[in-house]
């Protein structure tokens, strides 16, 4: 129910060259059934109508108009900041929300005042009985897991849930949580932004749930051009490796380096089976000169790790059994051969 008591939501859009989704997007928005809603778009200096889309479809909307490409991370902290709502909704461009989106996410929020994060029920927009996250997972492999990915929608992802992380791409956090976590790392540009909050938001002891009446309906790949193109290879090797570096406390990285290994040797298989060699050479030769904020960023994160006598480490445990069963419960053929494999050698 909404009240007059209920909190302000600002839905942060980043967006870069969009247009073609934004429309979509917007009109959603436009049907939602909570009122106390603020829209803020950040355009990453997108040379398309994305703008004017904006200003046909919400011309009440906060645009922060943004002189050079930031990436989701840098657009989500511009946001942030602009922002007026208890919560901030992230929101990817190339998605449409159900009318009771952020009804339901509010619902959620006030049954679980703990909560810091919320994560959404996320299928994909041209099949939606196939899920693409039901609340996001972490394994020791130092890689995320996006719990029901590619499964069929069934009752099992109809239940709440307390969740490691959120899917980037349609997630509600506490706006003094995300301001006190710093945001996104913008070093990221985009691809394991979300994994890397996940990991800082747990090592600081806060809780998120999985809200399965929050529908998105997502795209995919819409501004990178897919899980397997050039830009995303590149930056995905890249992120995964300083995510390691910055966000992973050294007993975590010596008890899963045989986990982290393999992830590491599957990922380089099938960016070689796809043809994208030099996009991943890109990837890896480009964490070199980020390495030392990477550790800047580590030594900032050490007092959470000293203060959570294991919390974190705690935490994978548990995220990673989530992500076991519902590996393991599929019916249908496993999509993934290095998950079957990791579960059985690492189980």
């Amino acid at each position: 129910m909404v009240s007059a008591r209920s909190p302000l939501i600002s839905v942060v859009i980043p967006n870069w060259n969009g247009a073609s989704f934004l429309e979509t997007c917007l009109a959603s928005l436009r049907r939602q059934t909570y009122p106390p809603v603020e829209i803020v778009v950040v355009d990453n200096a997108s040379t398309d109508d994305s703008l004017g889309v904006v200003r046909r479809l919400a011309p009440d909307a906060t645009v922060v108009r943004l002189e050079r490409n930031r990436g989701f991370a840098g657009g989500v902290n511009a946001g942030l900041r602009a922002a007026r709502g208890d919560w901030i909704a992230v929101l990817n461009n190339d998605t449409e929300v159900s009318e009771h989106w952020l009804q339901e996410a509010a619902a959620a929020a006030g049954r679980h005042p703990d909560a810091s994060f919320l994560a959404c029920r996320i299928l994909d927009l041209g099949d939606r009985a196939s899920l693409y996250s039901a609340g996001d997972c972490f394994l020791r492999a130092g890689v995320g897991y996006r719990r029901g990915q590619e499964r069929a929608d069934c009752p099992r992802y109809r239940s709440e849930t307390e969740v490691f992380a959120a899917c980037g791409c349609a997630a509600l956090y506490r706006k003094s949580v995300l301001e006190e976590a710093g945001g996104f790392d913008e070093e990221l540009f985009a691809y394991f932004e979300d994994v890397d909050l996940g990991l800082r938001l747990q090592a600081a002891g806060h809780r998120g749930y999985y809200v399965p009446g929050a529908e998105v309906f997502h795209h995919g790949g819409g501004t990178s051009g897919g899980e397997f193109s050039p830009l995303a290879v590149r930056l995905r090797t890249r992120n995964a490796l300083l995510v390691l570096v910055k966000s992973v406390p050294g007993a975590v990285l010596v008890r899963s380096l045989p986990m982290i290994a393999a992830a590491q040797a599957s990922w380089l298989a099938r960016c070689l089976a796809r043809g994208r060699l030099w996009s991943y050479l890109r990837g890896a030769v480009a964490v070199v000169p980020r390495v030392p904020e990477a550790l800047r960023g580590r030594r900032r994160l050490r007092r959470l790790w000293r203060q959570s006598s294991g919390r974190l480490w705690q935490a994978i445990l548990r995220s990673e059994a989530m992500a076991r069963e519902d590996f393991s419960t599929r019916a249908e053929a496993r999509p993934s051969l290095f998950l079957h494999c990791y579960f059985r050698l690492f189980g």
